[in-house]
């Protein structure tokens, strides 16, 4: 097993323990304070380890070499791990605001026990996130930037409680608890959608590269013989990208000579451009119309 595959696992095994903790210290003293807000977190943050699992399994076939049913590699496994997460962060908002809308004003909350978990719930997040964003950023893990992300979005959905909390202290009003509890679920379903969003844009094959390409055309110009590199098309699968292109060469040059410049340049791309797991080039006449 690769180190990107593992130390990926790991990040995965270390948000799932602390989502644990914090879900379960959350839960419960929601119960206690009689809070709807600290409860909708603490379910939130229940979900989240149930998504950690989906993260570490995606990672898990993502890391499998190719074979012959996938010749391109396992890759999308983590796109379509991000995208589970983001439609179970949506629908756990809708959840939430139902529950919410249901017990509003009927609930009498502790403000000071809200406080607690709230910020207890921040400092862990800010420490799971931060972390989660590292080890994704170093190895171009799609599911992992979508867990951090998630997480960052639970440090702004426990600001929430922790503000409710504070209202009821200056007001004694209880049923900003309510209100906290919704402006929670709100926050977590615009999260849901911005995870979501890349990993739709990956399976429709959008472009969202155009750095890549312009360090493609910079190699190939560096080949005097090798002539309008055109037609640059990129499929992302997870971590990488596979390649597609076309390339001219003069009309008097042997097939031998072409094929010979072609692996130089292919081998060039992918030395320098490690995202760039495989490429295929097409050769053409100079001038083909």
């Amino acid at each position: 097993m690769e180190e990107r595959t593992i130390k990926s696992l790991k990040a995965v095994k270390v948000g799932i323990a602390g989502n644990i903790m914090l879900a379960i210290f959350k839960v419960v003293l929601g119960i206690l304070a009689h809070s709807i807000a600290l409860i909708s977190d603490g379910v939130d943050t229940a979900i989240d380890v149930v998504k950690s699992f989906i993260v570490y399994r995606g990672i898990k076939i993502a890391g499998e070499p190719p074979d012959s049913s996938h010749p391109y590699g396992h890759g999308r496994a983590e796109t379509i791990a991000s995208n589970i997460i983001g439609i179970s962060v949506i629908f756990a908002g809708i959840l939430i605001i139902i529950q919410s809308i249901a017990t509003f004003g009927k609930t009498n909350a502790l403000e000071t026990l809200m406080l607690i978990g709230a910020g207890t719930s921040i400092i862990g997040k800010i420490i799971l996130s931060t972390y989660m964003s590292q080890v994704g950023k170093k190895f171009s893990n799609q599911a992992l930037l979508a867990d951090a992300k998630d997480y960052l979005g639970d440090v702004f959905a426990s600001s929430a409680v922790v503000v409710g909390a504070l209202l009821i202290i200056f007001t004694g009003k209880t049923f900003f608890d309510g209100i906290a509890s919704i402006v929670v679920a709100l926050i977590i379903m615009y999260m849901g959608y911005k995870i979501l969003q890349p990993g739709l844009q990956e399976i429709m094959e959008e472009q969202d590269n155009p750095e890549i390409v312009e360090k493609i055309e910079q190699i190939v110009n560096e080949f005097p013989k090798a002539i309008n590199p055109h037609l640059i098309r990129m499929s992302k699968l997870g971590s990488y990208y596979i390649v597609d292109m076309h390339l001219e060469f003069p009309g008097s040059m042997s097939i031998k000579e072409s094929h010979r410049i072609v692996n130089m340049i292919e081998k060039e791309i992918k030395s320098k451009i490690s995202e760039v797991q495989d490429i295929t080039i097409h050769v053409e006449p100079f001038g083909n119309k």
